[in-house]
């Protein structure tokens, strides 16, 4: 495996594992994933600096499950950014929610580290079966 394949497929993990550990309320490998500087811009506009998102990720009762697919890497030097679908599954009544996304991450030495997220609503797909 090449050194950029190694790279993408790095980035692409540590996307999934962004959204594994929000949907299991797990601060603390938010805390390890998440740049001090990370910036969570949600479908409504509104950012949430890292420490204000973390909080209310693990407040959340009944987090929702978050499926990303087609997701794409995009590798510029020490900045990746990652684009594709991502599904918010509702385990109670609320509906499904069907996203795009992007996140953007920076290397700090060997590690990636997201930096920026920006979610929007993506009303033109159909929910992954």
């Amino acid at each position: 495996m090449t050194e950029t394949q190694s790279a993408v497929q790095a980035v692409s993990d540590l996307d999934q594992a962004i959204d594994t550990a929000m949907s299991e309320r797990d601060a603390t490998a938010l805390e390890s994933l998440l740049a001090d500087e990370f910036i969570y811009t949600h479908s409504n506009g509104r950012s949430q600096p890292k420490p204000e998102f973390v909080g209310a990720i693990v407040q959340r009762s009944d987090p929702p499950r978050r499926l990303l697919s087609d997701v794409h890497v995009e590798l510029h030097g020490d900045i990746a950014l990652t684009r594709g679908d991502l599904d918010i599954r509702y385990l109670d009544t609320r509906p499904d929610l069907f996203m795009r996304y992007v996140r953007v991450y920076r290397q700090f030495g060997s590690d990636w580290r997201a930096i920026s997220h920006r979610t929007v609503y993506a009303t033109d797909r159909k929910p992954l079966e």
